[in-house]
């Protein structure tokens, strides 16, 4: 009974065995043309460069073994390049070594890597001068745009141009393809067909030592000019800050020197493209250039000219040549002491010799240009003795004319028009507002005189909280007056707008445009400071809000909206404008430019305005005023109460 039992378990398992291996046998039988025509009768290869050859050329191993291939991954299009190599071996070999091989071929590979099949088509391979290829050199960049023009791809792999293609369809080589012209280069012609790497590659026909023989390949004889250049010459010792093609002409949207927008304009090479290098400190002093060289020329004729958009003064390749850009110490340089001339002489025939000379452009330095830089010494000291003197005879002038008028003034009768209190906000007002633009506007503009001052960025920072607290004291100081006082009551009731202040503005216009209309009556204070004492309150309440954000970022970073602390900048800075071109233009012309306030009014220091003075400005209010006098005259008000002081 044992051994009937053991021999049924043998006999199942033998069973059990078979049925595996004939599985696996029948699953693995090789397939023939007919069986692939079963699911993939769409698929021909009429018209391919493949057309004589049959599925199993390329798909060997799903022919040979009939494995499962609906699914694609990254070692089936390992697998089908290998097929492809079986033809191919060369350019499979170059594509192995290319970012695209390495990729696919990494641990963790890249199914997203161009592979033969990605750039060349699947079964519709057509030869590469075929206009529907896929490789036909007006259809290559959109080839390569397939993955290369995606965003989300490109930034997904950090490849280094974000949008490569639609930068090259502007460019001249991209108009000369759409012309028809296939000489015109296109993508493999500088990155190479199979064999693509990275620019950091050592081997790679974009890295920065290749560049120039890559782009020589059709520009034989500037390649030639270009070998003979300082630029060259440093490249070639590994000098990587040396310019290449690139480095002036720019990557993929090359675009000729005539386009507005290209880096080889007059006035590009001059202000960008090649003071790029040579205004950089490390540059100049790595390689001993000579400072100040850039500047020497912005300052020229030629470079002020060139900077103002003037297109036929010289720039910097007129002079230094474009490509054979040799040392002046090299005898053949166009700037070379012998070669001057010639090279002047392009523009300018007949040229002397002493004319050459005279117009290099090194910094006024004694030891470079001794003449020149001892007249700049002297007109210096000039200048300074005569408008210095100028400044100070016309300051006692003006001066004089200031205490003139006011000894004038003192021999009348007059209103007090702001009290004791108001006159001395005033003052702090003057203060701490062009304490905050002067520091303020430090920040955004360089101010030299400021940092040869010692004004450090600290110290700036420090001043201007200062007169910004300072203002914010003084705005408290205000708010109490009109709150508490009985003259603080009664100056902002006189500061709310009325529909006289519209019909004064338009009577004002009218007055002085035909003389003819009559002159309008203003009240105690006219539209004109009522605009600006109301801008004032606005302004500040913007400039403190503002400036106390952007005082204390991290704390209200902690709950308020991302935006705020950009938006309270912008609103900081903007207002800024406003609020002190307000004050150049609009207060200044009433207290300072008006011909009938010359010198300039002097209100602002006492407080006081002449019987005559107010008659003539606030007629409106005039009646008043005088009634006010009678009142005090007669004994019915206090002359505390009473802004009329007696000039006896």
């Amino acid at each position: 009974m044992f051994l009937t039992h053991r021999t049924n378990l043998i006999q199942y398992f033998t069973w059990i065995l078979v049925f595996i291996f004939s599985g696996l046998l029948l699953g693995n039988t090789p397939l023939d043309e007919d069986t692939c025509e079963d699911c993939h009768d769409d698929i021909s290869l009429d018209h391919s460069v493949h057309e004589d050859l049959s599925c199993g050329d390329c798909h060997t191993l799903v022919i040979e073994t009939g494995i499962e291939h609906g699914e694609d991954d990254g070692a089936q299009f390992r697998d089908v390049c290998d097929d492809c190599s079986e033809c191919h071996e060369d350019s499979r070999e170059e594509w192995e070594e290319s970012v695209h091989g390495i990729s696919l071929y990494a641990p963790n590979s890249e199914k997203e890597a161009a592979h033969c099949w990605k750039c060349h088509g699947g079964h519709n391979i057509l030869p590469s001068d075929d206009e529907d290829s896929k490789t036909y050199p007006l259809n290559l960049a959109q080839t390569c745009g397939e993955c290369h023009a995606k965003p989300e791809l490109v930034k997904k792999y950090n490849i280094p141009n974000l949008h490569p293609v639609e930068l090259f369809s502007k460019s001249y080589h991209a108009i000369e393809l759409a012309k028809g012209n296939t000489e015109a280069a296109t993508c493999n012609d500088c990155h190479q067909y199979h064999d693509i790497r990275k620019g950091t590659d050592p081997g790679s026909s974009i890295g920065h030592s290749n560049i120039a023989e890559t782009c020589g390949e059709c520009h034989e004889d500037i390649y030639q000019e270009y070998k003979s250049s300082i630029h060259w010459e440093a490249l070639a010792r590994g000098e990587r800050e040396s310019p290449a093609c690139v480095d002036c002409h720019g990557e993929h949207e090359i675009i000729g020197s005539d386009h507005a927008n290209s880096p080889l304009t007059k006035r590009a090479a001059a202000e960008k493209t090649c003071s790029r290098c040579h205004t950089n400190e490390k540059l100049v002093a790595k390689y001993g250039l000579t400072e100040g060289k850039v500047s020497s020329y912005q300052d020229s004729y030629h470079g002020l000219a060139v900077l103002k958009g003037d297109t036929s003064s010289a720039t910097c390749f007129d002079c230094h040549n474009a490509h054979a850009i040799l040392s002046s110490n090299v005898p053949s340089s166009s700037i070379h002491p012998t070669q001057l001339k010639d090279t002047c002489e392009k523009c300018h025939p007949n040229s002397s010799d002493n004319f050459a000379q005279s117009y290099t452009h090194q910094s006024v330095m004694i030891a470079e240009r001794p003449a020149e830089y001892y007249v700049k010494i002297i007109y210096y000291f000039i200048i300074g003795i005569t408008i210095g003197g100028m400044l100070i005879h016309n300051g006692i002038i003006f001066i004089g004319h200031i205490i003139g008028k006011y000894r004038r003034e003192e021999e009348h009768d007059y209103i007090q028009r702001y009290t004791r209190s108001q006159v001395n906000q005033h003052f702090v007002l003057i203060i701490s507002f062009f304490t905050l633009v002067i520091t303020g506007f430090a920040l955004k503009y360089q101010v030299v005189l400021l940092g040869e001052w010692g004004m450090t960025e600290s110290a700036r920072a420090f001043i201007h909280r200062g007169a910004a607290v300072l203002m914010i004291l003084l705005s408290v100081w205000h708010m109490g007056e009109l709150l508490f006082t009985k003259s603080g009551k009664q100056f902002i009731k006189s500061f709310f707008p009325t529909k006289k202040d519209f019909v004064s503005l338009f009577q004002t216009i009218r007055y002085y445009l035909f003389k003819g209309c009559k002159k309008p009556k203003h009240s105690r204070f006219d539209y004109a400071e009522k605009v600006e004492y109301w801008a004032l309150i606005w302004g500040t309440i913007v400039m403190v809000a503002t400036g106390i954000i952007l005082w204390f970022p991290i704390y209200f970073g902690q709950f308020s909206p991302r935006w705020l602390i950009k938006v309270s900048a912008a609103l900081h800075y903007y207002e800024a404008w406003l609020a002190t071109l307000a004050i150049l233009i609009w207060h200044f012309f009433f207290v300072l430019y008006h011909p009938k306030e010359y010198p300039m009014a002097l209100t602002w220091i006492h407080g006081k305005m002449s019987i005559e003075e107010y008659k003539e400005k606030h007629a409106g209010d005039y009646k008043a005023i005088m009634d006010e006098v009678d009142a005090f005259k007669k004994g019915d008000i206090k002359l505390s109460d009473c802004c009329f002081q007696s000039a006896e």
